[in-house]
């Protein structure tokens, strides 16, 4: 009986442990993922309404190598949140989706239901700018 009652107040303190534990954790998007198994990165820009695909390796490679060294930890919810600047879908050679992420900006991360920042370092958010940029040239179409 004692037994019952030690489980009965203990379990809710040790779930409540295992989720600020897992809040806290350190995460890594596209873990295990080589590059050269990319085959596309669909980028729609959220503040302009256009899309990209982006297909050339060294691009690819680029991006997903910034996407694995950078450490991001949660830091907020996002659900509820509206807007962002980059969703990412990354597809490999048979179009199957690797993952999806958006990129708010240098340093965040949005990847439902959490925000994620960067720990050190910065996102590639320039790169992505500067590949839409010189798909569509922006510059002059207002």
């Amino acid at each position: 009986m004692r037994f019952w009652k030690i489980i009965k107040w203990t379990w809710f303190p040790i779930l409540l442990l295992i989720l600020v534990a897992y809040y806290y954790a350190p995460v890594t998007f596209l873990k295990g993922v080589d590059p050269a198994d990319i085959a596309a990165i669909t980028i729609f820009d959220g503040n302009t309404g256009s899309e990209s695909e982006i297909t050339k390796q060294k691009d690819i490679t680029y991006i997903v190598e910034n996407i694995q060294s950078v450490p991001v930890r949660r830091t907020g919810i996002s659900i509820l949140e509206m807007g962002y600047r980059f969703r990412m879908t990354f597809t490999d050679e048979k179009g199957e989706l690797v993952e999806t992420l958006t990129i708010n900006s240098t340093d965040t991360i949005r990847k439902d239901p959490f925000f994620l920042t960067t720990e050190e370092g910065g996102l590639c958010f320039d790169y992505i700018w500067d590949l839409m940029d010189a798909e569509h040239d922006f510059i002059g179409d207002f």
